[in-house]
């Protein structure tokens, strides 16, 4: 039988086969390639590299991979794996490459990863990604020798380094604190202000930590005295419904959040949560800094004719009507004067904040260089905008009563790598002659 153009079942259907067949042909062959990826940039490798390859084949699955590193023509094996069976469409394995262990000399090198699918033409695909093996671990030296410290106070370490790292710094009471290049040559020198936390004890740890690119890291303990058994005081601050209600109106006026609830709730919540939050958010300003030394060396102002109302590390608890309203530490020194005085910078830098700052009121906050900052509070009026250079005695505004303040004064704190400590160092030329100036001396021209 043929239809009205002459052509026969059989012929139409062995059109149908000659067009079907390839295709069906390419369908079952699959020629799509399975994928390889790496988790993160890989360009240098140092004693011990962790990274994680994930291999994928949408089609038929993974059948083998392999992982290599070649060197001047000699190829060293990383990890193989032959996948049992059909059905694995995804892995993921994490390796660890330690180039010592295999016997690969520092150097340049390629990182070479190759994976095979399961279809009948065992598609498969490479990658190729040149590496630089790194495996000298940096070499600190301390420069320092006396490291006396106060508890709640800062100390300063000089060391120097004989390559080029990427991290630099020292590790005190759990905080890592960023350590700025001081000069260069063959070894680098570094400087670190850190906080010593407030319960200092001998078990604290105090170390210089490095890493280079490679992920190569070294250090050195830090030997340290402990001057006083510093005793902070404990104080409870009785507050009446007029401070409780006023303040609790001022913040709803000014974060309509806040509103519905009791004034001693609201007061509360400005105690602990907002403080916390206000904190967390000073840390965070302070933790960039300009890395060259913007003060003068001398010792930091005190503003003149004041008297000290709280100090720094007093644990407050606020007692309202028999009811506690939340603890707290004091984190700078109350100084009180005439109304409305003039606030100093206490140093020269460069202003880094200059507005309202919750509990704190407007603030000021200035930038000394090598992540050491101070913080002005309570003002009641700014006379300095944020990227402002300022120096040492110029005036910054006026005390207030801004903020959780309950009267006029201003609230000074010193910030040094994101956390406060006590400004009393900070003020004493002899603390600073003998804690930092003599050790910035070591320091090689």
């Amino acid at each position: 039988m043929t239809n009205k153009s002459g052509l026969s079942a059989v012929s139409i259907l062995l059109l149908i086969l000659i067009i079907a067949i390839p295709g069906l042909i390419y369908y079952l062959l699959e020629w799509e390639k399975p994928q390889a990826a790496l988790d993160a940039d890989l360009t240098i490798i140092g004693q011990k590299k962790e990274v994680a390859v994930t291999f994928t084949d949408a089609r038929s699955g993974i059948r083998d991979f392999k992982v290599t590193i070649v060197q001047n023509q000699s190829e060293f094996g990383v990890a193989s794996m032959d996948l049992p069976g059909k059905g694995t469409f995804e892995k993921t394995v994490n390796l660890q490459i330690e180039p010592k262990k295999l016997g690969i000399n520092d150097g340049q090198a390629v990182l070479k990863i190759e994976v095979r699918d399961f279809s009948p033409l065992k598609n498969s695909a490479s990658l190729e990604l040149p590496v630089v093996i790194d495996t000298v671990v940096p070499r600190v030296s301390l420069l320092t020798r006396a490291h006396n410290v106060n508890p709640g106070g800062t100390c300063l370490a000089v060391y120097s380094v004989n390559k080029k790292v990427e991290k630099s710094g020292v590790e005190c009471g759990g905080r890592f604190f960023q350590g700025y290049p001081a000069s260069g040559g063959a070894a680098t020198v570094y400087v670190c202000y850190f906080a010593v936390p407030r319960d200092v004890n001998r078990s604290t740890l105090m170390a210089v930590s490095v890493e280079d690119a490679a992920g190569n890291r070294a250090g050195v303990s830090i030997p340290f005295y402990i001057r006083t058994a510093h005793k902070f005081r404990d104080d409870t601050v009785s507050v009446g419904p007029e401070f409780v209600k006023g303040k609790a109106a001022q913040f709803e006026q000014a974060d309509s959040r806040l509103g519905g609830r009791l004034p001693e709730e609201t007061f509360r919540h400005l105690n602990t949560t907002l403080r916390e939050e206000n904190n967390a958010k000073i840390s965070s300003i302070c933790s960039v800094s300009d890395s060259k030394q913007l003060w003068d060396g001398s010792s930091f102002i005190r503003m003149p004719n004041t008297a000290t109302m709280a100090l720094f590390g007093d644990r407050r608890t606020y007692r309202y009507q028999g009811m506690d309203m939340g603890a707290s530490v004091h984190l700078g020194i109350d100084l009180a004067s005439t109304r409305a005085d003039f606030v100093p910078a206490a140093n020269s830098g460069i202003v880094v904040y200059a507005d309202d700052l919750g509990i704190y009121g407007n603030t000021v906050i200035i930038d000394h260089g090598q992540g050491i900052f101070t913080l002005y509070a309570h003002l009641s009026s700014m006379t300095v905008s944020a990227g402002q250079q300022v120096m040492r005695g110029v005036v910054i505004g006026n005390t207030g009563s801004t903020g959780f303040a309950g009267g006029d004064h201003l609230h000074f704190s010193v910030i040094v790598g994101g956390e406060f400590v006590n400004p009393i160092e900070w003020w004493d030329a002899h603390w600073i002659r003998d804690n930092v100036t003599s050790k910035l001396e070591l320091i090689p021209m």
